[in-house]
């Protein structure tokens, strides 16, 4: 039974073909960039408030970015996991139903309706993976904001518990749209589509 739970866990983010190793290469190269843009993000932060506090001029995105997480940016992912939630919950006690589309569901043949559920099972896998990467990226700016912390950024600790609450915010998004699309693939398995 692990084996084939496991298959559909890495079925959620494309991983569930080709050689091990060129799977375990690109979990490893996503990874690293992960890491890489948390970090550069925190650089990148660290260079725009230090131009802030000698009053240069910054536009809209550099001024956002110079004054760090704060109650303006922490709130995307926790936001996009009460959508997730409710599509979970709505999928857990309720029927499925018909993919979107252009014909209406009762000009479909069958083979149409599961091509559109292969569809928008793809869609949701998709949107799974940028999720995850975005999660990636702010626990990567989270971590390296404490290293900063840890050295002395004064400016970086102002920001930190917004940063955090921020970061986990888009974990936990990833997390429900995760246990929303492993719902969603067991369904449209059920049905006979995949």
């Amino acid at each position: 039974m692990q084996p084939q739970r496991d298959a559909h866990l890495t079925e959620l983010v494309f991983l569930d073909r080709g050689p091990i190793a060129l799977r375990s290469v690109v979990v490893a190269i996503a990874a690293v960039a992960c890491g890489v843009a948390g970090t550069l993000l925190v650089r990148l932060h660290q260079t725009l408030a230090a131009q802030l506090a000698a009053h240069l001029a910054l536009n809209p995105l550099q001024t956002l970015i110079a004054t760090g997480s704060s109650l303006r940016t922490l709130w995307p992912g926790w936001v996009a996991a009460v959508c997730f939630a409710a599509a979970l919950l709505r999928l857990r006690h309720g029927a499925t139903e018909p993919p979107p589309g252009r014909t209406a569901v009762e000009d479909q043949t069958l083979s149409q309706l599961r091509a559109g559920l292969r569809r928008e099972y793809r869609i949701v896998r998709s949107v799974l993976v940028v999720v995850g990467l975005l999660a990636a990226v702010d626990v990567a700016r989270a971590v390296a904001s404490i290293i900063a912390v840890q050295a002395g950024d004064g400016q970086i600790s102002t920001t930190m518990p917004a940063t955090l609450v921020e970061a986990l915010g888009y974990v936990v998004a990833a997390v429900v749209l995760a246990a929303w699309a492993r719902a969603f693939g067991a369904e449209v398995r059920r049905l006979g589509a995949l």
